[in-house]
């Protein structure tokens, strides 16, 4: 539906600008006079234009309201033009503010709310169209958007977690990068330089510091490059298929990292898989959505590929997933019992769960290892930066002690 940019006057002689959505011209005037205003000129926007004022990004916390506000108003009674209508007035996005005002109006000039949404597959991924579709041809739409928002708010407290997880290491990483370019690359030379004009030995731990600071400043276009250059050879390397396969198969293999990655990887999987499975999704549609960077682990996702070939062929969904590998022994056994008890989607949804406990415990644990190796490298540094410092003071002080 096109796009207009807009001038108007008031009942008081004012004037102001705004953009809408509106069949043509003459529904543009006719609104604003519903709305006690008068057209003065009205300009239709091209779509690249439209689409450079919707360009600002959307948190996730934004969508979790967005679904969060759009079930409730659904549940209590209200029609979907409504619902759309109580968003675009209140909220706090302004991007999402203005999805909203056009989705209504593509659903009046005729769409459904699936084609209305999927003009925004920035904001909407291939997850959300799944269950709105799902919810618009069942009449669940107010559950589907529930499951969305519920969906959508556990992997923020994900992503938080992770977040507060690396604070401290990366506070320390740091202060240690800080300590080491201030003391080594001014104090230290300063020092050294005083205490050559007074004719004081150096000692060996001084002057390794020394020439290894003396180096860097000299070397370091070269220091740059040495990493930069190998750094932009793995992505390179890691935006090919085989690459990435390799690269996020590699992680998994790393100690405490790799697991919570499989572990993150196994919740995204059970939650999405007992949302879709709910909702009355296909099994082949669900297969078919998460293998497709649902899961943040292109290998795992390979793996879920392998299992619905499996599948497919006669396997059940526990005998797909253990003939492709890579999934832990808990989940196999949960969705063999899920299978022959006939609750499936239940057991996923419990699977999910024990995931994400699994995945803050495993976090501190990380963290309750780091602590301890960042406080040594830290005490190291600066056991270091000491050493270079005091020794030769050290010296200096002997001496004038001698002296008198």
């Amino acid at each position: 539906m096109p796009n207009y940019r807009y001038k108007a006057v008031d009942a008081t002689g004012k004037v102001f600008k705004g953009t809408t959505i509106a069949q043509d011209e003459a529904h543009v005037e006719q609104d604003l006079i519903a709305s006690g205003h008068y057209l003065i000129k009205c300009k239709s926007l091209s779509e690249s234009a439209w689409r450079q004022m919707l360009k600002g990004g959307v948190k996730p916390r934004t969508l979790v309201e967005f679904y969060h506000r759009f079930s409730q108003t659904l549940e209590v009674g209200l029609p979907v033009l409504s619902a759309l209508e109580e968003n675009a007035r209140y909220l706090p996005s302004a991007t999402m503010r203005q999805i909203s005002k056009e989705m209504k109006a593509a659903i009046e000039g005729g769409r459904t709310l699936y084609e209305a949404m999927q003009r925004y597959p920035r904001y909407f991924q291939k997850l959300d169209m799944a269950l709105i579709r799902i919810g618009e041809q069942t009449g669940g739409m107010a559950q589907s958007l529930k499951n969305l928002a519920a969906f959508l708010e556990w992997k923020e407290n994900i992503r938080s977690t992770i977040r507060k997880a690396s604070i401290y290491p990366t506070f320390v990483v740091l202060a240690i990068i800080g300590v080491i370019g201030v003391w080594i690359g001014y104090v230290l030379p300063q020092m050294v330089s005083v205490l050559s004009e007074m004719e004081v030995a150096i000692p060996t731990v001084t002057t390794s510091v020394l020439r290894i600071s003396q180096f860097i400043k000299a070397q370091w276009i070269w220091i740059v490059g040495a990493m930069v250059i190998p750094a932009f050879a793995v992505f390179g390397f890691y935006m090919t298929p085989r690459g990435a396969l390799f690269i996020h198969r590699s992680v998994l293999k790393l100690p405490l990292v790799g697991t919570v990655v499989q572990q993150v990887a196994m919740a995204r999987l059970c939650h999405n898989f007992a949302t879709m499975l709910s909702s009355g999704i296909s099994i082949q549609y669900i297969f078919e959505t998460l293998s497709t960077h649902a899961l943040g682990n292109r290998y795992i996702e390979d793996r879920l590929q392998r299992a619905f070939r499996e599948i497919e062929g006669g396997e059940s969904i526990a005998g797909g997933f253990e003939t492709a590998g890579g999934f832990p022994s808990l989940l196999l056994g949960a969705i063999r019992n899920g299978e022959e008890t006939g609750t499936l989607d239940e057991t996923f949804r419990r699977l999910g769960d024990y995931f994400d406990g699994e995945v803050k415990r495993t976090i501190q644990t990380m963290v309750g290892a780091i602590e301890p190796l960042t406080l040594v490298a830290l005490g190291g540094v600066f056991g270091l930066i000491v050493l270079s410092v005091l020794l030769p003071l050290y010296d200096v002080m002997a001496g004038m002690g001698n002296a008198y």
